[in-house]
């Protein structure tokens, strides 16, 4: 089920978000000028080529809602996942929609699900919530591999906080066939073995961080390389957990960068067998 919707409601509120976040005062509260639909302020912004739609899948059997982006111009095949942290969808759809827009001008389609829809968060429900929230990313993963000109093995999971716990738990499935993933501000660690499925993973943390210790997420990369992972880390020039505008803008870049370069690495040579 698709319900398009405007952006100019949804883009100023991402204007107001982002002004309180990290922009004076006087910029955040200016009203002689309309903020630019899909432009959140980074110096590599492209003109807004993309579109957005509230859009219903069904994962357990219980629906999930999402915002999918689709660029209106050219594809370029990949497919990114974004999954919100803790604060929950419609927070995070304010403050990741126009980097999600940017993505999608760019030419790669997002799809930004709700996946809190498939369980409540529940502290007596650690386990079901997080089998609940694996499987609502990896139905997202499979519902943006189904539009047109996505290429399954292009699409990747990018979660940020609580978020960023789902992507590595959805990568990590075995019946998942996602084969990388980006995680911002993240930790933890994996039991499965990952020997043999070709992942790659970005991690990408703050010199200081007082909700997700730096320690944290480099104990995530010794767990995913002893796992059989390919991993890279990232400090971002930026001390604490909820980020600044240039630090998302850094944040975009490099994700733009490692799955650009994990494209590259997966595109058959000239002459070589495709069959």
């Amino acid at each position: 089920m698709r319900r398009r919707t405007g952006l100019t409601p949804l883009a100023a509120a991402v204007a107001t978000v982002l002004g309180l976040a990290g922009e004076p005062a006087a910029m955040a509260q200016a009203p002689q000028a309309a903020p630019r639909v899909g432009v959140p302020g980074c110096a590599d912004d492209v003109a807004v080529r993309a579109s957005r739609e509230l859009i219903t899948f069904r994962s357990r059997g219980r629906p999930v809602r999402a915002h999918l982006y689709t660029p209106r111009g050219e594809v370029n095949g990949a497919g990114v996942v974004m999954l919100h942290g803790g604060t929950g969808f419609e927070m995070n759809a304010i403050l990741f929609d126009a980097h999600a827009i940017q993505l999608a001008s760019r030419g790669y389609r997002v799809i930004l699900p709700a996946y809190f829809d498939a369980s409540r968060p529940d502290p007596r429900r650690r386990t079901v919530n997080a089998r609940a929230w694996r499987d609502a990313a990896l139905d997202a993963a499979r519902r943006l591999a189904a539009e047109p000109g996505v290429s399954p093995d292009q699409v990747v999971l990018w979660g940020y906080s609580r978020g960023a716990g789902v992507a590595v738990d959805a990568a990590a499935a075995s019946e998942g066939g996602v084969r990388s993933a980006v995680i911002v501000a993240g930790g933890g660690g994996v039991d499965e073995t990952l020997e043999g499925r070709d992942l790659s993973f970005l991690l990408l943390h703050a010199r200081r961080d007082e909700a997700v210790p730096v320690r944290a997420t480099l104990e995530l990369a010794d767990s995913l390389r002893a796992a059989g992972a390919a991993v890279e880390v990232q400090a971002l020039d930026f001390d604490g957990h909820q980020y600044d505008l240039p630090t998302w803008c850094s944040v975009m870049a490099l994700t733009r960068t490692f799955v650009e370069a994990r494209r590259e690495r997966s595109a058959p040579r000239p002459g070589a067998p495709t069959g």
